[in-house]
């Protein structure tokens, strides 16, 4: 997420200290009390999910612009699990929002070369995205913003459980205690919203890899087919019920997430005290940033890294063993990545469901995209069109 003194944005991942700790605590609570009731991370993706076929089914087995439909019912994920409702299939204002996040994520990567050589913004024209960044965040806050402000009218409605009715909740809470506001102000609010928009890009990156991959080895959806049609048949959806009694479409999920490890790098962590690594002194207050992707490649965990081969998490009695080695891609102890489960949730259902009902090929007279990927902060594909043709 961005946390740097041009937008003084104020993040879950990029802070520290007490403040830190008590929104934290604050989500974790929240996510929880959101999944205890009947509106819980599931059934938003779930909704979503009917969505996204529906673009798949309008294209009616023309080429399809993949990374589009999975960013426009990504973001209306997110602002569900926000407001509680989702906006309607189509509408022009989740089509805006999504390009504005998707364009940001871009962005601060051109200009992440500011925070260590500030002086560059002086130069002319935007060279690094510095003001194209500070207006994407903007349009994006103030979307955020306006739906904060018709969702007061919930703040006593008892029925409620999105996020930010929770927040207003505590805000309310904590004004009456006579608390101290720092970190739950309606500013904190607005930039929670946009942190949870933005925070959610590598997920979209996730998936896009996905069906990348999948175009690529038709074999890999043959079986994930025959998996599916097994165990859940061809008259529903799958759920996450469904999700033990399909190992080797989980295992294909953990697969991608090893091999694209979309996010190199973990959130930094700062030293409490002098350590010697190697030889090396690493002093106290250091940020050390874990490298993701050199432990999703590494020989000695994971046997021929380079190859793609779901079965490598796939025991001779042919249930799932060893994704534990794949979830660093979400790190772990008190930094771990607050969306994990709703990523997990999403990925599954979308890519299950897309499954089910379509073959998935590549777009006639292009050969395929290359695996190779570009690095945009993150690692994301190249962009690709497919054409799924219904097969139910």
């Amino acid at each position: 997420m961005i946390s740097n003194q041009r937008f003084q944005l104020i993040c879950i991942l990029g802070a520290f200290g007490q403040v830190w700790k008590k929104q934290r605590k604050f989500v974790i609570d929240t996510l929880r009390k959101i999944d205890s009731g009947s509106a819980n991370q599931e059934s938003h993706v779930a909704d979503v999910v009917e969505d996204f076929l529906k673009d798949v089914e309008l294209a009616n087995g023309q080429p399809i612009e993949m990374k589009k439909v999975i960013n426009t019912n990504h973001c209306n994920i997110i602002f569900s699990l926000l407001f509680g409702e989702k906006f309607e299939h189509g509408d022009e204002t989740l089509s805006r929002l999504a390009g504005l996040v998707e364009e940001a994520g871009y962005a601060v990567s051109d200009s992440g070369v500011l925070s260590f050589f500030e002086w560059l913004k002086y130069l002319p024209g935007d060279l690094f995205k510095a003001k194209r960044l500070r207006y994407l965040v903007d349009e994006i806050k103030k979307v955020v913003k306006e739906s904060a402000d018709k969702h007061k009218e919930k703040t006593h409605d008892a029925d409620a459980t999105d996020f930010i009715y929770s927040f207003m909740q505590e805000q309310e809470r904590m004004t009456q205690a006579g608390e101290d506001m720092e970190g739950f102000t309606d500013r904190d609010m607005i930039l929670f919203g946009f942190g949870f928009l933005f925070g959610g890009i590598p997920v979209t990156h996730a998936l896009a890899w996905s069906f990348l991959y999948l175009v690529h080895h038709p074999d890999v959806v043959s079986n994930m087919q025959k998996e599916i049609d097994n165990i859940i048949g061809k008259n529903r959806l799958p759920t996450m019920e469904d999700r033990p009694s399909l190992p080797y479409c989980q295992a294909v999920i953990y697969e991608v997430l090893r091999m694209a490890s979309v996010s190199s790098g973990a959130p930094a962590h700062v030293l409490s005290a002098d350590i010697e690594v190697n030889g090396y002194t690493l002093p106290k207050d250091a940020w050390l940033i874990p490298g993701l992707s050199t432990i999703n490649w590494d020989p000695s965990i994971h046997t021929e890294p380079e190859k793609f081969n779901p079965g490598r998490f796939i025991n001779d009695e042919g249930q799932l063993f060893g994704y534990e080695k794949v979830y660093t891609s979400f790190f772990i102890g008190p930094r771990t990545c607050l969306g994990q489960s709703l990523a997990m949730i999403e990925m599954f259902l979308i890519i299950t469901s897309v499954v089910q009902k379509y073959d998935i090929g590549n777009e006639p007279g292009n050969p395929l995209v290359s695996l190779e990927g570009i690095y945009k902060g993150v690692h994301i594909p190249s962009p690709y069109n497919l054409c799924l043709k219904n097969r139910l």
